[in-house]
């Protein structure tokens, strides 16, 4: 795998595109700015999308951000224009490439559809702007085709990204796929996977073992049905699990999820690897027992380091490691008992943790002689 990894940031464009995801302005512009600082190469938007999108566009175009802003572009010259006007660094070009997208998406036969797209490749060019390329569907392209549209623009774009559509390969398939294109494509390749089978990370990591230069992703996997691959995961999958670094600012990781979630009004399931609030919160005594020894026994790096917190948490399957823990020697072996007895009734009844407060008040009533579950 490649130390020197690119990721591109589609948080503002494939993400958006999650049904009931709308960002306003204001969002996008202090989006773009996280993204930015936490160190994406390059940041995707569509300018094409609407006159709002336009002027954010335009406006995070101006603003001197450390990443390449690229424009998602229809094969139109208007909307070539329009990201020409927004004052983009590239554009990110999109073409069907199996026969089913060709068919039912863009309604163009297999020559057409290479003529089509290398003269764009070329107008583009001949406007200054760098090329990227995305072939959707290519996945589930004819390879042979697929090849043939590959070398009719491969010495003009930067990237071609030979999109999962609809994640529907498996990391064996992906890795495959990608040695196959990299064994023929003279451009950098670079990843773009959808998440429907739950295999986006995977596939991406598998993707990146067989040669691919770059990745395309989202903060929190939002995206179109199922969602696109996370970026946070992949970053640190590499980073803790494969010991590359690269040079990114993780403890923003956290920071920049929340504000995901916030203004797209898409909550995190609890146990969404990395960043869920149950990401790094530990309940079972085995588990909280061992953490407070020596956290490496369930955790493989502090959490600290991507911005997120660790939690014991007070529940059913406590042991009583938690409370010696909290009480630091203040509460004796007895009410140690009452208090956990009483702990793991409440959380049975009423099928949830409890909180710190409301252990404390449990204490109280025990250490004041109170036998019964107080009213909390």
């Amino acid at each position: 795998m490649q130390k020197s990894i690119g990721i591109c940031d589609t948080t503002l464009r494939d993400g958006e595109q999650m049904p009931g995801v709308v960002f306003s302005p204001r969002e996008k512009v202090r989006l773009a700015e996280k993204i930015a600082d936490f160190g994406c190469d390059t940041i995707e938007l569509m300018p094409s999308v609407s006159d709002s999108e336009m002027r954010v566009t335009r406006r995070i175009c101006k603003m001197g951000l450390n990443a390449e802003i690229t424009a998602s572009t229809m094969m139109r010259k208007d909307h070539v224009q329009i990201a020409l006007d927004c004052g983009v660094d590239s554009v990110t070009l999109f073409s069907p490439i199996s026969d089913l997208h060709m068919r039912c998406s863009g309604g163009i036969s297999r020559e057409a559809n290479i003529t089509r797209s290398a003269e764009m490749v070329d107008y583009c060019r001949e406007q200054g702007l760098k090329v990227n390329f995305a072939g959707s569907d290519a996945a589930r392209a004819d390879r042979g085709y697929l090849m043939d549209f590959m070398r009719a623009i491969e010495r003009k774009v930067k990237y071609f990204l030979p999109c999962d559509t609809l994640g529907s390969l498996t990391p064996f398939e992906t890795y495959s796929f990608i040695r196959e294109i990299k064994e023929h494509c003279r451009c950098k390749i670079a990843l773009h996977g959808h998440n429907d089978f739950g295999m986006a990370t995977a596939n991406t990591i598998a993707g990146l073992h067989a040669g691919a230069d770059a990745f395309s992703g989202t903060f929190c996997g939002i995206g179109e049905r199922a969602g696109n691959v996370p970026i946070e995961e992949v970053c640190a999958a590499l980073k803790y699990i494969y010991d590359i670094d690269l040079g990114l600012r993780y403890r923003m990781t956290g920071d920049i999820c929340r504000m995901v979630e916030k203004f797209s009004g898409m909550r995190m399931q609890a146990h969404k690897p990395l960043v869920g609030k149950n990401a790094f919160s530990h309940e079972s005594g085995i588990h909280v027992d061992a953490i407070l020894k020596d956290t490496e026994t369930y955790e493989v790096f502090d959490p600290s380091d991507i911005g997120m917190e660790r939690k014991l948490v007070f529940g059913k399957h406590n042991g009583k490691a938690i409370l010696r823990h909290m009480f630091k020697g203040k509460i004796t072996e007895g009410n140690v008992s009452g208090v956990m007895d009483r702990v793991k009734r409440i959380s049975e009844a009423e099928k949830r943790s409890l909180s710190r407060s409301e252990v404390m008040k449990i204490l109280r009533g025990v250490e004041n002689g109170r036998t019964g579950i107080p009213d909390i």
